[in-house]
């Protein structure tokens, strides 16, 4: 059986875009991505922590304190918790969170008072926003590269 040439292109382009998606795909030793919530609080605020890339339990320290915490390994990411502490003066605090021999580090703002944190947020890594504007790039490219197939045909649209 033969192949037309739109069906060849079409299929040219799915391939050439399944490359590219396979290639910026994150390698598997990924940079650790932690993610907090909330990323402010008060003294006494439960805050949970999530290693994104951590294959292996982990540990966390609230630099400048005494606060450390665990974080298990829950499929390939680590996640734990810790309390704001007395110590834990308003201002802002690193994270560090050490997983093998690679360490990130997020930051967590203590205010004052005793109301409920709000909100809940994290940290962005720089790999997330480059699959974005891949997967984007990608999908302009395939729209593009189908134009073209579709205008060299010379068919005409229904």
């Amino acid at each position: 059986m033969r192949m037309t040439q739109p069906v060849r292109g079409m299929l040219a382009a799915i391939a050439l875009s399944a490359a590219v998606v396979l290639s910026s795909a994150a390698p598997a030793n990924a940079a650790i991505t932690i993610t907090m919530s909330p990323t402010t609080g008060t003294q006494g605020t439960l805050v949970g922590v999530l290693a994104s890339n951590c294959n292996q339990d982990a540990t966390g320290d609230v630099e400048g304190t005494n606060v450390s915490f665990k974080l298990p390994k829950n499929n390939n990411n680590a996640t734990g918790t810790f309390t704001v502490s007395k110590e834990m003066k308003p201002g802002t605090y690193t994270i560090a969170i050490t997983c093998g021999s690679d360490t990130a580090s997020a930051k967590f703002t203590v205010t004052s008072g005793t109301a409920p944190a709000t909100g809940g947020g994290s940290t962005a890594s720089d790999t997330a926003t480059i699959a974005l504007w891949s997967g984007a790039g990608i999908v302009a490219a395939a729209a593009a590269g189908m134009w073209f197939l579709k205008r060299r045909s010379g068919v005409t649209a229904a």
